[in-house]
């Protein structure tokens, strides 16, 4: 039999679910932006910076090399946590390769919707509480035309926040995972053309904080490049159930 192909995998998703979300992001980031201290205009941007001085210019082979070194150190200063992903990404490849004979086991996906949760709904904070800040990042990216930049600051935190409350809240596992899928492409395209045009960017995706040095630049893509795969996972192998539903 064939293997299904990755459009049959969205096919079967409730697409109302994505519908929703997406409007109801559109709703808190208007709200937020109408109540929040730190209010930009509606559409706009903030000026792009120069680069900083000094920041390195790097090569794809320097820069991926970079980016293993800062992993290398975060992951000594942080080793049970990066012992538990690692089972985690074991048991996700594990399950993958069971493909559709069976389905994996559920405690790992909703440990898994917990993780991202957390990572999506902790990263969204500072940029949902300073839209003015987390714009000015954005512009950074010289990717977006630049009345879109406001706009899309105002938006990205709040479905951030919504996929993340999604995760945990909801039974829609395959479209929040979907959805999560969307968030890291958006990600993976911003930050690796900023690389590849040596803009300087002293940031990652998931924070407004500036990153010490170009490793730390590189080593957010390498992050994210990572979390592709068990988001895929999760979005292929998921199926409709609660988060405490372990069978």
């Amino acid at each position: 039999m064939d293997s299904p192909r990755p459009a049959m995998y969205f096919s079967r998703m409730n697409k109302r679910v994505w519908v929703a979300t997406l409007i109801l992001a559109a709703l808190v980031a208007v709200l937020n932006n109408a109540l929040n201290p730190n209010s930009i205009a509606w559409f706009g941007s903030p000026e792009v910076l120069p680069k900083p001085s000094g920041w390195p210019s790097m090569g794809l082979g320097q820069g991926l090399l970079a980016g293993v070194l800062v992993a290398w150190k975060d992951a000594l200063k942080h080793l049970p946590w990066v012992l538990g992903i690692l089972a985690l990404a074991i048991g996700g490849s594990a399950g993958f390769r069971m493909g559709l004979k069976r389905s994996p086991t559920p405690w790992l996906l909703s440990l898994f919707r917990l993780l991202m949760a957390y990572m999506f709904l902790a990263a969204a904070y500072p940029k949902f509480t300073d839209p003015e800040g987390f714009a000015t990042l954005v512009a950074q990216y010289q990717f977006l035309p630049a009345f879109l930049v406001n706009p899309f600051s105002l938006a990205l935190p709040a479905l951030e926040i919504l996929v993340g409350l999604g995760l945990i809240l909801t039974p829609w596992e395959k479209e929040f995972g979907a959805l999560l899928l969307l968030l890291m492409g958006m990600f993976l395209v911003a930050l690796g053309q900023a690389l590849a045009r040596d803009l300087g960017i002293a940031c990652g995706c998931f924070d407004i904080e500036g990153a010490a040095d170009a490793g730390e630049t590189w080593f957010s893509l390498l992050r994210d490049i990572v979390l592709v795969v068990p988001v895929i996972w999760l979005m292929i192998t998921g199926r409709r159930r609660w988060i405490w539903q372990l069978k």
